[in-house]
């Protein structure tokens, strides 16, 4: 039996945490399809939650159509991801009934051909994007990779934070064209992304400018940093240990502890903040960060996808979008 767990502190209720650590699974193809699931009462007890919580999981995933609820059997997985031919077999069918209804109007072939044709074209024109996932641990990192995808023509991009993907893998729907994210998390996405063949590795380097900011800061300065997330704050931490040895560097603040950073930004020197940083801050702590820089040094540090890897990225961008008719 898989080992499911609930977190009773959670804001999602239980049993919609165990749907979807469930579909999870079978999106990933770890749950394959004619798997039998635990009984109500085994997974139940498992979890240790009331029957009627876990009932409520399945008929939900029932609902969704990942599973097959027989009275007397059990829960069985009849998720399938569609192949080729089952897509063609439900375009025949829905293409027939299409032309049985446009026969019911008097609509002759041969306009129906040029109806078709121009509604076509017409959804064409307005699909003209390559969808793209980004893939990052902290969301300071993700908005600068969405910053760098800017540069790229027709791509709609989709924002998702690591740890959600690695919990809940079928947040990225199947409908994306590639899924973008650093080296360094790749291969952990590799390991719950079915379409493998989507994920695209990048190399992200801090910009020259801010390591040029860095290098430049003099001797026992008291450099502090102010963030959205620890990940980041680390991230930071170790910049500074590469670039700039000789600073006193203090443990990072985050904007969401509940007040505001003025204390924390009291006895420093050089302030490090992520690029952008007012999206992640409260007016009162930008204003904050503001007025420091008047007399003190603010360092907005901002990661890009290097030369190369971007490089890369476009070619295959491109190679899409010739296929899609882009």
């Amino acid at each position: 039996m898989d080992q499911y767990r609930v977190n009773p502190d959670s804001d999602v209720p239980i049993y919609q945490q165990v749907a979807d650590a469930i579909y999870a699974d079978i999106k990933s193809g770890k749950l394959p399809v004619g798997t039998k699931l635990a009984t109500v009462r085994e997974m139940a007890n498992q979890l240790r939650i009331a029957r009627g919580t876990v009932k409520r999981a399945y008929d939900e995933l029932e609902k969704m159509g990942a599973v097959e609820m027989t009275q007397g059997r059990g829960t069985y997985i009849q998720y399938r991801p569609e192949t080729s031919d089952s897509r063609k077999e439900k375009a025949m069918v829905a293409i027939e009934k299409m032309l049985s209804q446009l026969e019911s109007l008097d609509i002759s072939p041969v306009e129906a051909k040029i109806f078709i044709d121009l509604k076509l074209r017409e959804r064409a024109s307005l699909n003209k994007a390559i969808s793209v996932a980004l893939v990052e641990c902290s969301p300071e990192v993700l908005h600068q990779l969405e910053k760098s995808m800017h540069k790229l023509k027709n791509v709609d991009t989709y924002q998702y934070l690591q740890d959600d993907i690695l919990d809940y893998p079928y947040k990225i729907g199947e409908e994306m064209d590639i899924i973008v994210t650093s080296a360094t998390h790749a291969k952990a996405l590799e390991n719950v992304i079915a379409e493998k063949g989507k994920i695209n590795k990048v190399a992200l380097n801090l910009v020259p400018r801010s390591i040029m900011q860095l290098a430049l800061l003099k001797n026992d300065q008291n450099v502090g940093i102010v963030c959205q997330s620890m990940r980041f704050g680390t991230l930071l931490q170790d910049v500074c240990h590469a670039y700039a040895k000789q600073t006193n560097v203090f443990q990072p603040w985050l904007f969401d502890q509940g007040q505001d950073c003025g204390a924390y930004i009291e006895g420093k020197n050089v302030l490090l903040v992520p690029e952008g940083y007012q999206k992640f801050c409260s007016h009162k702590d930008a204003e904050l960060i503001q007025k420091f820089g008047v007399k003190h040094m603010v360092i907005q540090c901002e990661y890009q996808i290097d030369q190369g890897s971007f490089m890369y990225l476009e070619e295959r961008i491109g190679e899409l979008q010739k296929r899609k008719g882009i």
